[in-house]
Order: C-alpha cells, then sequence, then structure tokens
C-alpha cells in the first residue's frame, strides 16, 4: 500500500473534518502544496480512489477541464480533496465574473495564509513611482535623467530644469484608494463563496466537510 493511500485511510478512518472554506485553502494551497493547471491537460486532479470514470468526466465537464489533453506528467502525490479543491479554484477562469487572475489572488492567498489588504491610507500622500539599489545594495527611490524637466511649484508656477536628474513620483491614498482597495476585497469574498458552493456538492470531498463559515465581509465597518 502507497503512503498517500495509509495517510488517506487513516483520515477517513477518524472522520470527516468540518474546515470554512478558507481553512480548506490554506490546508490545500498550504501544507499539501496543491497546484493548478491552467493548461487543462491530463486533468490529474480527477484520479481519486473509488471514484469512478463517469463521474470524473461529469466533473470535468462541469469544471472545464479536458479528460484527456496528454501534455503533462504525473501530478505529484497529494491528498485527493487537497486537489479536488485546487481544481474548484481553477474553475474560477471558466467564471466571467471572475477570471483567472481572481483564481491566482486565492490560490496566492490561500499559499500565504492572508487576505486582501481593504484598508489602505486615508490620508493622500507622495511616494516614489519604484525603487532602485544603490552601490552598497541599499534601496534608495528611483531616478530618472532627461536633458529638461517640467514641473510646478506649490504657487502653481511653471518651472522648468536643464539636465536635472529627479525623482518620478505618483500620488497613493485617499478616499479612491480605500474604495478600490475594499472593492477588491469583496470580490474576493465573492469568489471564495463560490468555491464554497462547489465543494460542499454532495460527494465532491471525501474527508472534508466546508462549512458556511465565510469571512466578515465588511471588516472596515468594526473599525472604531
Amino acid at each position: 500500500m502507497m503512503m498517500a493511500d495509509v495517510r488517506r485511510d487513516r483520515i477517513v478512518a477518524a472522520g470527516p473534518r468540518v474546515m470554512s472554506v478558507r481553512s480548506a485553502l490554506e490546508w490545500a494551497f498550504g501544507p499539501e502544496n496543491a497546484r493548478m493547471d491552467f493548461d487543462h491537460s491530463g486533468a490529474h486532479e480527477f484520479d481519486r480512489v473509488g471514484v469512478s470514470p463517469e463521474w470524473r468526466m461529469m466533473q470535468q465537464a462541469k469544471l472545464g477541464c479536458r479528460i484527456d489533453g496528454g501534455g503533462a506528467g504525473p501530478a505529484p502525490q497529494i491528498h485527493p480533496d487537497a486537489a479536488m479543491i485546487a481544481a474548484a479554484v481553477e474553475a474560477l477562469e471558466m467564471n466571467p465574473m471572475f477570471g483567472r487572475e481572481m483564481a491566482v489572488l486565492v490560490a496566492t492567498h490561500a499559499r500565504a495564509g492572508t487576505a486582501p489588504d481593504w484598508r489602505g491610507s486615508v490620508r493622500r500622500h507622495v511616494v516614489p513611482v519604484g525603487w532602485d539599489f544603490d552601490d552598497e545594495g541599499r534601496s534608495i527611490a528611483l531616478e530618472a535623467k532627461g536633458d529638461v524637466w517640467s514641473y510646478r511649484s506649490d504657487r502653481s508656477r511653471n518651472l522648468r530644469k536643464v539636465g536635472s536628474r529627479c525623482c518620478p513620483i505618483s500620488f497613493v491614498g485617499g478616499g479612491s484608494e480605500t474604495a478600490k482597495r475594499r472593492r477588491a476585497y469583496l470580490d474576493w469574498c465573492g469568489a471564495l463563496l463560490e468555491v464554497a458552493s462547489q465543494l460542499r456538492v454532495p460527494g465532491y470531498l471525501d474527508t472534508i466537510i466546508v462549512t458556511s463559515t465565510q469571512p466578515v465581509l465588511s471588516p472596515w465597518q468594526n473599525i472604531s
């Protein structure tokens, strides 16, 4: 008996584990090191012990995966449920509301055990557009060289400098950035809700029960 089979038998014998969708994602992409395959070649995610070929074909059709592309080698030995969780996240690519970028975002945060930063900065301030390194390896603001630079002074006067070095800047923070970050956080919550609905389909997972617990929808309302 293979080691993966032994581990699976022990988990089944101990009974199903109850997890929130976020905990299930962090388990699959963290300790189990699940991966997504947007090429949809091979679809080894569905090579589950005790599952009929007909069931695999139905699930692959539902998630938009090809049955056998033949272009990928054997998938790493991970828990079958972790592979199925990764497949559910991968399916976000086929959803016009989310797409591949959201699927990658969900997997990235799950692997790191984080959530999108919804806070932003209330105060609008200036930052360099980029960073560089000096000869000693210290980070410094990115500089640019030019023959003539035009800029506006604090008294709204148009000024020019010739042969100067400057640091390009951008304005960040303020209400627009805060709104953008909160919208991105809400989109992430919606993606987790979509994944959870798939993970709760009867028979989709063998050893995990995904609860209806979701991340706090508007954490900024709890700020005092």
